[in-house]
């Protein structure tokens, strides 16, 4: 497909020290789409050992910063294994610096919050079972009965006795060339259903190597999970695709979701209202030089990260973007990328040289994201010059200001 000749690939094992024409080189798992690594560089040089953190697209959390400090404090000298990354133990309170991390930097603006995939697809598998099995949900769901009307109404019969018994929903999924399969696996099992995909999709899929995944695959349209580009999935797209499954499907109706982290906007879930005046989470209001500055960064970091990044996601924040008789869109804050939150504990936790955005958007954004990444940075230079002169052996991600002790707090 990329047109890349199969003699130029070399397979490398995962959280394993692999050596690389002399350099040292790891990959650990993104959290992002199958195959996605976080790639630890370690290259040998006259100063000294230059540690370098490629994220590539990845979903923050706290297993990444464990696992990189237990790869970076392991000597070149010696393996590392999956054992070693994978270690249920303490992670090294003491770690040598990074130099440099390419960090994504998508989603790197306050406004973006994202609730944890896994709320996400619980709630989304949920909501598609109760679809499924009682055909008044969907027309109720998100309406309060009026209490002058429902005594009354609640007792009309049904204009057409025999729609229930004729009703099949499909249930459509919006993916890219790979993503979203914990999404779209997770409601087909909570249905007991099959999945159907283009040819090309089902090329991609049968490559990951999972034959409980390709057994779930459909040959043909009747398959009541559909998984299809994300650009069909509008009113229009999605009237056209249920025209084509009534064939073979005898589907009534559709019910789409669009996953993806820029679902939060708008109206929907995780939108932070535009501020008025000064913005109170500009990190340009703090100085990072002075201790009113650093108290100030940390305040700002508190407030962005640990207040506006812990949200849970249930079926009553589903709100549709567009409904018909039988077309329904529900846009789904299901991210890949790393919210703002996960971003700011990932980027504290780690003693970073330098840190380098791979994601750029307009000066004004560019400019803000730079001066988080030097705030947050700062934060770190602030609390090791604490720790030394208190005598104290902890390490970043055990912040005590910023909250940052728990695994919830973590990411």
């Amino acid at each position: 497909k990329l047109g890349v000749s199969h003699e130029l690939v070399h397979a490398l094992p995962m959280n394993t020290r692999c050596n690389v024409h002399g350099v040292h080189v790891t990959f650990i798992d993104a959290n992002h789409c199958p195959g996605a690594v976080i790639i630890v560089f370690e290259v040998p040089s006259e100063q000294g050992l230059v540690r370098i953190v490629h994220t590539g697209d990845f979903r923050a959390s706290r297993e990444h910063v464990e696992q990189i400090l237990r790869i970076v404090a392991i000597d070149t000298q010696k393996a590392v294994l999956p054992e070693h990354v994978l270690s249920a133990q303490a992670t090294p309170c003491v770690s040598p610096t990074i130099d440099y991390v390419y960090l994504d930097t998508t989603y790197l603006q306050p406004s973006y919050v994202f609730p944890p995939q896994t709320d996400v697809v619980r709630a989304v598998a949920s909501f598609c079972t109760k679809v499924n099995t009682d055909a008044s949900f969907l027309p109720n769901f998100g309406h309060k009965p009026n209490p002058r009307i429902s005594p009354i109404t609640r007792w009309f019969p049904s204009r057409n006795p025999q729609s229930v018994r004729k009703r099949r929903v499909l249930f459509v999924v919006g993916s890219y060339t790979i993503g979203k399969e914990r999404l779209f696996i997770e409601i087909a099992q909570h249905l007991g259903a099959r999945i159907y995909v283009s040819p090309a999709k089902r090329r991609m899929l049968e490559c990951l190597g999972s034959s409980q995944l390709v057994q779930m695959l459909a040959p043909d349209m009747s398959a009541q999970v559909h998984v299809v580009e994300m650009s069909k999935v509008n009113m229009k797209g999605m009237a056209e695709h249920l025209a084509s499954a009534q064939k073979c499907g005898g589907f009534s109706s559709v019910v789409a979701f669009s996953p993806t982290g820029w679902a939060h906007s708008g109206m929907h879930y995780g939108a932070r209202p535009e501020p008025r005046g000064p913005d109170p989470l500009d990190p340009g209001l703090a100085d990072p030089e002075s201790h009113a500055g650093f108290e100030r960064t940390v305040q700002l970091l508190a407030q962005a990260a640990c207040m506006h990044g812990d949200s849970t996601f249930t079926i009553d924040n589903l709100k549709p973007r567009g409904s018909s008789s039988t077309v329904t869109i529900f846009p789904v804050p299901y991210s890949e990328h790393s919210s703002f939150a996960e971003l700011a504990r990932f980027v504290c936790s780690l003693k970073a040289t330098h840190i380098i955005p791979t994601v750029f958007s307009s000066p004004a954004i560019n400019d803000t994201a730079a001066r988080w990444l030097r705030h947050w940075q700062t934060i770190n230079i602030h609390f090791e010059r604490w720790a030394r002169a208190a005598d104290a052996n902890i390490p970043p991600t055990h912040h005590p200001t910023l909250g940052l002790r728990d695994c919830k707090n973590i990411v």
